[in-house]
């Protein structure tokens, strides 16, 4: 497991492209300004400080620049990202384009990719046979379940060029197991299923996602399993799969990718200084293996 130098981030996402590693997050010294890149040859040695690549001045965002997430498709690299809306003041998901790794990236819609009326963050795009999936969290600023502040994790297919959504957006996860409630202690109480992302492993569909407050040591990366991208959705018996653990308090809001030897890997944030848990964390990257035990999925990261 490698545990990088790139601090004050958070929800971080790494993208191979010709033979370069491109690390991209929610970056705590622009975080109304837009998003920086990190770039490596070989996921240990990180330039020292981000190039700016997204730069939101004339972006229908404010502020809380979030979780920027990209994928090589169709000739373009494609951000999908969160954002305050200025005319909303409420999160939402937006999408930019790139004909470089490291930007500039464009503003595709000049408003967000889609608005059903409340706070959505955490995009992650899934393509396969079936066709281009978006999964994303309904947050819990804006959602009340039972009287409580709730994040749960929704699903809508896409149109091919990936900057618009088609259909019903159908919720895949909400928070109910005793492992995703460790947070309930907190003053302000809430809970959460955030920070999604799919793989399809054989006939199978595997989705890793964050439960409890992300500015905690108890944040953790869980995972489900499925027949088919829209679920049903089946939480593993085996979660979290990775939580406090030696150095790596407060994991959480991980992205696979595909690295130079065509291993699966995964990035993700752990808590800088566990000993005052906040907002300021830093990129691990780590390799992934799958196992089937009675018929389950199981995942280890390493």
């Amino acid at each position: 497991m490698i545990i990088t130098d790139i601090v004050r981030i958070g929800d971080p996402q790494v993208l191979l492209y010709e033979g370069k590693y491109y690390c991209y997050a929610t970056d705590c010294n622009h975080y109304s300004q837009g998003f920086c890149v990190w770039v490596s040859d070989d996921l240990v040695n990180w330039s020292e400080e981000g190039i700016f690549c997204f730069d939101a001045i004339k972006s229908w965002g404010k502020s809380h620049f979030w979780a920027p997430e990209v994928v090589y498709h169709n000739g373009k690299f494609v951000m999908h990202y969160t954002a305050k809306s200025r005319e909303l003041d409420s999160l939402r998901l937006g999408v930019a384009v790139s004909d470089s790794p490291t930007g500039p990236f464009v503003d595709v819609h000049g408003k967000p990719m889609f608005d059903l009326g409340y706070a959505t963050i955490d995009g992650s795009v899934l393509r396969c046979d079936e066709g281009n999936f978006f999964y994303y969290s309904r947050d819990c600023c804006e959602n009340y379940v039972d009287g409580i502040k709730t994040s749960q994790l929704y699903c809508v297919r896409m149109n091919d060029d990936l900057t618009e959504v088609v259909g019903e957006h159908k919720l895949v996860s909400t928070p109910t197991e005793d492992f995703e409630k460790k947070s309930m202690s907190l003053e302000k109480v809430r809970l959460w299923n955030e920070g999604p992302c799919v793989i399809k492993l054989g006939d199978k569909y595997v989705m890793n996602y964050s439960a409890n407050y992300y500015a905690s040591n108890d944040y953790a990366i869980c995972v489900s399993t499925a027949d088919s991208p829209m679920g049903p959705w089946v939480k593993s018996k085996n979660n979290p799969v990775l939580s406090c653990r030696k150095e790596l308090f407060g994991a959480g809001h991980n992205a696979f990718f595909t690295g130079k030897d065509g291993e699966i890997y995964t990035s993700f944030h752990i808590q800088t200084d566990p000993a005052h848990p906040s907002g300021d964390r830093r990129t691990v990257i780590g390799k992934v293996s799958f196992s089937e035990r009675n018929g389950e999925i199981f995942e280890e990261i390493e």
